[in-house]
C-alpha cells in the first residue's frame, strides 16, 4: 500500500502551469461545488473543467475536455466565444456577466453570471481564459415567482380598497365586512411588504464575485430603480395613462371611464404600476408622481 502513487489528472496538470496571480488560486477553485470553472485554449476548446461547471452544462467532465464550446452549449456558444476572443485579444478581464441562454440539455432558458480571467504563460502571452460561472437560474425563477405573488395581493389590495371607498362613502355594511376590511387591506399591505423584502434579499445574492479577484467595470447590476428616467421603461403606454389617473386620486370607476376599461382591469392596472415602481402605497404614489413631475404639487 505505501507504493501506491496518487492518481494525477490531466486538468491537475494543466492547471499546476498556470502562471501569476491565478496559479495558486485556481486549483482550489476548480473544488468548488457550486462555482463553475473552466479552462478555455484560444481554439474555444476546454482544457480543463470542474464538475459544478459540467452539471451546468449537462454532461460529464470526460465529455469536456477537448472539445469546442459549440460542441456543448450549442447555438448558445457564439455569445461566451465573443466574450472569450475578446479576452485574448486584449488582454483584459471581464467581470460578472449576465448570460441568458437556452443550452441542448435543457428544456428552460437558464441564467448565469460569469467572469472571464486571461491566463498568461511564462512569456505573459495570454493563450488561455479561465471562465467561473454561478447559476442564477433557480434565484431569478423564484423572483420571477415572487413578483406574481406580489402582484395579485396588489390586485387584491386594490379590490378590497375599491370596497371600503364603497362602505365609507354609501354608508352601508354588509354583514360586519367593513369594520374587518381595514384589518384585511393591513394584513395584505404587511404581506407586500414582507415579500418584497425577500426579493431584495434574493437579489443580494444574485452576484458572482470570484473569490480573491477585484470585481471591475463589468459587474452587472441586478437591481431596477424607479428613479431617474429609468421607470418611463418600466411602464406600458397604457400603464402610464393609469399611473397619472392614479396620481390624481381618481377612483377605480374613474379610471375605468376614462380609459374606456372595465372597474376590474383598472385594479390590474393600478397593482402592475405600484408593484413594478415597487410604490407600497397610493400616498407613495403621489408622491413618487409630483417627484418625477407627472402632477404638480
Amino acid at each position: 500500500m505505501g507504493n501506491v502513487k496518487p492518481r494525477v489528472k490531466s486538468s491537475d496538470v494543466l492547471l499546476s502551469n498556470v502562471h501569476g496571480a491565478m496559479g495558486p488560486l485556481l486549483p482550489a477553485l476548480f473544488e468548488s461545488p457550486v462555482m463553475g470553472v473552466a479552462l478555455l485554449d484560444g481554439q474555444f476548446r476546454f482544457q480543463a473543467i470542474n464538475g459544478a461547471l459540467a452539471a451546468m452544462n449537462g454532461f460529464p467532465v470526460s465529455s469536456h475536455i477537448g472539445k469546442k464550446l459549440r460542441f456543448v452549449l450549442g447555438s448558445s456558444a457564439a455569445t461566451v466565444e465573443g466574450i472569450v476572443r475578446q479576452v485574448l485579444d486584449t488582454g483584459e478581464p471581464i467581470y460578472n456577466l449576465e448570460v441568458k441562454a437556452k443550452l441542448p440539455t435543457r428544456l428552460e432558458v437558464g441564467h448565469w453570471v460569469e467572469t472571464y480571467l486571461p491566463i498568461r504563460d511564462v512569456e505573459n502571452r495570454v493563450t488561455q481564459v479561465a471562465a467561473f460561472v454561478v447559476e442564477l437560474t433557480g434565484f431569478k425563477n423564484f423572483e420571477v415567482s415572487l413578483n406574481h405573488i406580489i402582484g395579485n395581493l396588489l390586485h387584491v389590495s386594490a379590490g378590497l380598497n375599491t370596497e371600503l371607498q364603497f362602505f365609507a362613502t354609501s354608508g352601508h355594511s354588509s354583514d360586519g365586512s367593513a369594520g374587518l376590511l381595514p384589518r384585511a387591506i393591513e394584513l395584505i399591505d404587511d404581506s407586500i411588504g414582507y415579500a418584497k423584502s425577500i426579493s431584495g434579499l434574493s437579489r443580494r445574492y444574485i452576484s458572482a464575485d470570484v473569490p480573491g479577484v477585484q470585481a471591475g467595470v463589468n459587474k452587472a447590476d441586478t437591481t431596477i430603480k424607479a428613479s431617474g428616467e429609468d421607470w418611463r421603461r418600466m411602464l406600458s403606454a397604457r400603464e402610464h395613462e393609469a399611473l397619472k389617473l392614479l396620481a390624481d386620486c381618481k377612483s377605480n370607476k374613474e379610471i375605468a371611464s376614462e380609459m374606456n376599461i372595465s372597474v376590474r382591469t383598472a385594479e390590474t392596472y393600478r397593482a402592475r404600476v405600484m408593484m413594478k415602481l415597487e410604490l407600497p402605497s397610493i400616498g407613495h404614489l403621489v408622491r413618487f408622481a409630483v417627484r418625477n413631475n407627472i402632477i404638480k404639487a
